[in-house]
Parts: structure tokens; C-alpha cells; sequence
């Protein structure tokens, strides 16, 4: 990490009157995790801020320090912020806020404090570390460059974020630091037991009975090597579920040792569908393939957006992908090996 840029960014914080917490659309446990230990910093300075997601977040996570202070209401934007800074998100468009920043009368400093390989460096401080496991993992060494003091509510919001995004260390975004960071906030109090209630304990029966559903529908593209799935919108409806109850099924897709990657298309009712990829090989890189539909994230683990239906983005995407890999197999392209 640079120590340099994590230095300024403390003295813009330190210098500010206002600052403005941003995490990306949809907001995972990471994302939520180090905006809410932020805000935790920002509240232990008496600084004034606001939190604004450009969507609503998944209820599981409402047990994170500081969630009350999230809104989605745009209203935020007619306030003037003397610091902007947005978290796990590698450019403003995944933010949700481009269009916002684009608006305004003047000009903020943004900090960008992200861990995707992908980040397009938007920020006025480029706090970006594609080595580390989480964003919450560059919050918490950035509190420690800093030698801001870590409450146990602080490390509660930052071990909700290494937690879920190594998926409870076990996927390849876990490391020896993040592991001796998960234990070192533990011995600051973090609430391990309400994260796993919350995060591993709460899955409602519908959703696994829907889960089933998605696993029936698991397809293999033999020339391209990749299994896929796919998720409704009006599945959601037919259970009465939220799209964030099968948030955690996209990993499972790592436990496929058929093909070389998998994908999970999710369709969401303004018309548009999500894509993930996922892959346990050290020779592929999803993120270039995301970057194909105009998204990103790590070699192993992204995503992107794409029109609706679900039956046209199924056909787009895997027509698009034949004709990105030549009909070689998904190996082939120099771009996406390592």
C-alpha cells in the first residue's frame, strides 16, 4: 500500500468540512463494510458526512455501525462536499454516480479507495491495491498507517467486509494478511458472532428451493468451456424473495471442476441483467471478459451489466464470447490468459 496516498487522504479527511461516503450500486459486504468504518472514523472526528447509494442495500447487512446513516436519495447531491470518496467501485459508472459528479457546480476531491484490478485510477488520491483481499482490508491498513484507533465497531464493519469477500476465506482472495487482519480486529472486538449470524445464519428456505431451481438450469458451452445459469426476475416473485437471498450463489460456482469459468445471469425488473463470472484457474482472466460487456473486477471474480431479457442476454453474451475467443475455446485469446 502506498503510505504516501493513504497520508493525504488522512489530511484531506482531517482538512474537510464535509465529506461524502459512496460504496458501489448494490452494495456488498465489502463495500458497505468499509464505508460504515469510515463513517465510524468520520463520527469519531465530529466530521460532518453523508452516505449515498445510488440503490438500496440487502437487508442482511443492517446490522453494520452507521447503516442508518445510508440513503439513496439524491437530494444528497445539492449539498457541496469538500471531499468525495467512493469504495470498491473501479470507475464512477459502477458507483452510480458519474452522472452526479458530471452535474455538480464544482469540483470535489474524490478519494478512490478500491481493491479491483480493473479501477480506472478516477480519483484525485488513487488509494487502488489489487494485491489486497477486500477494501475493507486497505481501510483497516490505512487506519493503521494512520494510527487511527479501531473501535469494535469499526472492526466489526471491516471484518464484515474481509468475510465476505474472501467468502469466508475460502476463496483465492484470501492471503496471510487478510487472515492475520480478520484476527487482529477480533482481538479489537469485532462482533464475529452477529457477522455470521447475520451473513451465514439467515438464508430463508425459499431460497434454497429456488437455488434448486438455478442449479437445474446449469448449462455447459462445450467450445467455449463455460457452465452457466440463470436467475429470473420473476422467479424472485414466484418465492418471495429479494435478489440479494441468493446473493451467495454465484461462488458456488466455483466448486464446478467441469469448463473453464462459470456465469450466473441475474435479470432485475427495470430490464437490465447482471453477469458474473467466476474461475478457479490461474491461467484465466474473468475480468477481461467483463471488461467485453463494458464491466470489471478481478482476475478471478467480475461482473457487468447488459440489456434484457434473460433469453437475449444469455444469446448475446455467448454469441459475443464465440466470436471474442474465434470459436477456440475460451483459452485461446492472448487477453485473457496469464
Amino acid at each position: 500500500m502506498s503510505t504516501h496516498i493513504a497520508k493525504q487522504i488522512y489530511h484531506a479527511i482531517l482538512s474537510a468540512k464535509r465529506v461524502l461516503l459512496v460504496p458501489h450500486q448494490n452494495p456488498d459486504g465489502d463495500a458497505l463494510g468499509a464505508v460504515t468504518a469510515m463513517a465510524g472514523f468520520l463520527s469519531n472526528l465530529d466530521k460532518q458526512f453523508e452516505i449515498f447509494c445510488a440503490t438500496d442495500f440487502a437487508k442482511n447487512l443492517s446490522y453494520l455501525p452507521q447503516i442508518d446513516h445510508v440513503h439513496t436519495d439524491a437530494e444528497i447531491w445539492e449539498k457541496p462536499f469538500d471531499l468525495i470518496m467512493v469504495f470498491d467501485s473501479g470507475d464512477l459508472r459502477y458507483a452510480g454516480i458519474q452522472d452526479y459528479i458530471d452535474g455538480l457546480s464544482y469540483t470535489p476531491k474524490i478519494a478512490n479507495i478500491d481493491h479491483h484490478i480493473t479501477n480506472e485510477k478516477y480519483g484525485t488520491y488513487n488509494l487502488v491495491q489489487t494485491t489486497a483481499s477486500s477494501t475493507s482490508e486497505i481501510v483497516y491498513q490505512f487506519f493503521l498507517i494512520n494510527h487511527v484507533n479501531i473501535d469494535h465497531n469499526i472492526a466489526t464493519s471491516l471484518l464484515t467486509g474481509i468475510i465476505t469477500d474472501t467468502d469466508n476465506f475460502t476463496n483465492s482472495a484470501t492471503s496471510s494478511k487478510a487472515i492475520d487482519a480478520a484476527s487482529k480486529l477480533i482481538r479489537m472486538g469485532a462482533h464475529f458472532d452477529i457477522i455470521k449470524s447475520h451473513i451465514y445464519k439467515s438464508t430463508p428456505l425459499a431460497a434454497f428451493q429456488l437455488w434448486g431451481r438455478i442449479f437445474s438450469r446449469l448449462t455447459k458451452h462445450e467450445d467455449l468451456g463455460i457452465v452457466y445459469t440463470y436467475l429470473k426476475h420473476d422467479d424472485l416473485k414466484e418465492f418471495d424473495l429479494a435478489d440479494d437471498d441468493v446473493a451467495g450463489m454465484t461462488n458456488f460456482l466455483n466448486a464446478i471442476s467441469d469448463g473453464h469459468a462459470g456465469m450466473i445471469l441475474k435479470e432485475h425488473p427495470d430490464g437490465f441483467v447482471k453477469g458474473s463470472f467466476r474461475t478457479t484457474r490461474d491461467d484465466v482472466d474473468v475480468s477481461k471478459m467483463a471488461q467485453h460487456f463494458g464491466g470489471g473486477g478481478h482476475r478471478k471474480a467480475a461482473g457487468f451489466k447488459v440489456d434484457g431479457p434473460i433469453e437475449h442476454a444469455i444469446d448475446h453474451v455467448l454469441a459475443e464470447l464465440e466470436q471474442l475467443f474465434g470459436g477456440n475455446g475460451i483459452l485461446e485469446p492472448a487477453e485473457v490468459i496469464a
